[in-house]
């Protein structure tokens, strides 16, 4: 008895110590990453048959994590004048260990909903994001960094 008692013990120590591990793995992504980016929308009806290219800021400030999900507020401008339409972002680190990081944009307002999706990977302190807006057809590519007080 006292044998499986030990070696049940042993199993106990080597699960806590596994999963005590995984989450150290977890990278804290609490704080404020900023980036700006170069985006490019579809054509619409005030611009002809052209694409739409603009200058634009982006700030993401993950307030809660959890293990590997978190939440924070998203918002963005094209230029220091214009005002910041904000919305919601929640995401979730893969737990693969590849710091691959899914996220969804979503409105609080209910006749807008989910605004986009946005592929991601934490990589050397930085996250290298995907943008694709749902609702307008905007995308692009960039690299926020986490902003330092």
């Amino acid at each position: 008895m006292t044998r499986f008692m030990t070696a049940g013990a042993a199993a106990l120590a080597t699960s806590l110590t596994l999963a005590t591990a995984a989450m150290a793995d977890t990278p804290d992504l609490r704080g404020i990453w900023t980036a700006s980016q170069t985006t490019v929308s579809p054509s619409n009806a005030a611009t002809g048959a052209a694409p739409r290219f603009n200058q634009s800021e982006w700030v993401l400030e993950i307030q809660t994590q959890h293990d590997n999900v978190f939440w924070g507020p998203s918002k963005w401008r094209r230029n220091a004048t214009d005002n910041w339409t904000m919305y919601e972002a929640t995401g979730s680190l893969s737990q693969d260990g590849s710091g691959r990081i899914g996220i969804v944009e979503s409105s609080t307002e209910p006749s807008i909903g989910v605004n986009a999706l946005i592929d991601a990977r934490y990589e050397d302190g930085k996250i290298y994001a995907d943008f694709r807006s749902l609702r307008t057809g905007t995308t692009y590519s960039t690299v926020l960094e986490r902003q330092v007080n």
